[in-house]
């Protein structure tokens, strides 16, 4: 048996219901493989304690599910903190973080610090600082666990910091500027991820999750843009009738269940090797979760083709190294 923990915050956890809770409730002393996540800071206090209501199985979960469709078993952990770095992560969670059962662990930084100042508007980017957190956990993972894998997992671009460089959305060639500030996002966290992994040496792959998102984009699976109606699904969270937890406006930054779905997948397939279009539309946790099952279908052939195709050779080839960026 395979025990896993997903190290990271909302872009792990989702957030929303119904993929924050889903298969939530996994018992910590359990030795047997299941489709329930354990939530490692459930009930916790002070730096851990959970600011949406928990446990929380999240994309996590849809890791479980996919793995126990495929007779895979996995023991599955999620240690996740709302808002906060890796490296804070780390201080207050590195009891849980650097043990010697885990046989991997999966790393995602909070969504702005690996990407440049210029990009996000925001003090809290520090892509060299970034790369620097990637080495210190993984070495401290592996000097608990010698022969764990440790991969990261490179989340997608977010449509409100697209909006933010893009201007007005009422602004004419607000559209082009917006989808040049998006496919400039989606390289720099691509470049920043694959960067941090060949710096670091270490590391067993990245799970090209913004890849998948962007591939969902270019090949009309999913709306780039949701300034602009469409008809086709989105893949960031938005806005429904009921939102739990409450948000008076869109959210543009976290996974909706779609989006939540195909992150599982391209994380799995990176993970295990499975190709992932083995489990087809009606795959339990699609159906659970509400995809439907075409798009389920068509979500699984991205997630395969993303992992199949990732590759580390950097895209905006023409800027600094990120992990030598602090801000």
């Amino acid at each position: 048996m395979q025990h896993i923990l997903f190290v990271g915050d909302s872009f792990t956890h989702g957030r929303y219901t119904p993929v924050r809770p889903y298969h939530s409730g996994g018992a910590a002393a359990s030795s047997s493989a299941s489709t329930l996540v354990v939530d490692e800071n459930y009930g916790q206090t002070g730096a851990r304690a959970e600011l949406e209501p928990g446990p929380w199985g999240g994309i996590p979960a849809i890791f479980a599910q996919l793995a126990a469709e495929a007779g895979l078993r996995y023991d599955v952990h999620i240690e996740a903190i709302s808002q906060t770095s890796l490296s804070k992560n780390f201080a207050a969670a590195s009891g849980v973080i650097a043990q010697p059962g885990w046989n991997a662990v999966v790393l995602q930084e909070l969504s702005i610090k690996p990407l440049p100042s210029a990009l996000t508007g925001s003090g809290a980017s520090n892509p060299k600082d970034f790369c620097a957190s990637v080495q210190t956990i993984e070495r401290a993972v592996h000097g608990a666990a010698p022969h764990a894998n440790v991969y990261l997992y490179e989340p997608w671009a977010r449509a409100d910091l697209a909006q933010a460089l893009a201007g007005n959305t009422g602004a004419a060639g607000f559209a082009a500027q917006y989808q040049s500030a998006l496919g400039a996002l989606s390289d720099a966290n691509h470049d920043a991820y694959y960067n941090a992994a060949a710096m670091d040496g270490a590391i067993a792959g990245v799970a090209p999750v913004g890849e998948a998102w962007r591939l969902a984009w270019n090949q009309g699976v999913a709306n780039p843009d949701p300034f602009v109606s469409s008809g086709l699904p989105l893949l960031w969270y938005g806005f429904n009738a009921v939102n739990d937890p409450q948000i008076s406006s869109p959210d543009y930054l976290h996974p909706g269940v779609d989006g939540a779905y195909l992150a599982g997948l391209v994380l799995f397939a990176q993970i295990t090797g499975t190709d992932v279009t083995r489990f087809g539309g009606n795959e339990t946790a699609a159906q659970q979760l509400g995809v439907p099952a075409t798009l389920a279908a068509r979500l699984q052939q991205i997630a395969a083709q993303a992992v199949k195709q990732a590759s580390a050779a950097p895209l905006n080839a023409s800027a600094p190294a990120p992990c030598t960026q602090s801000q």
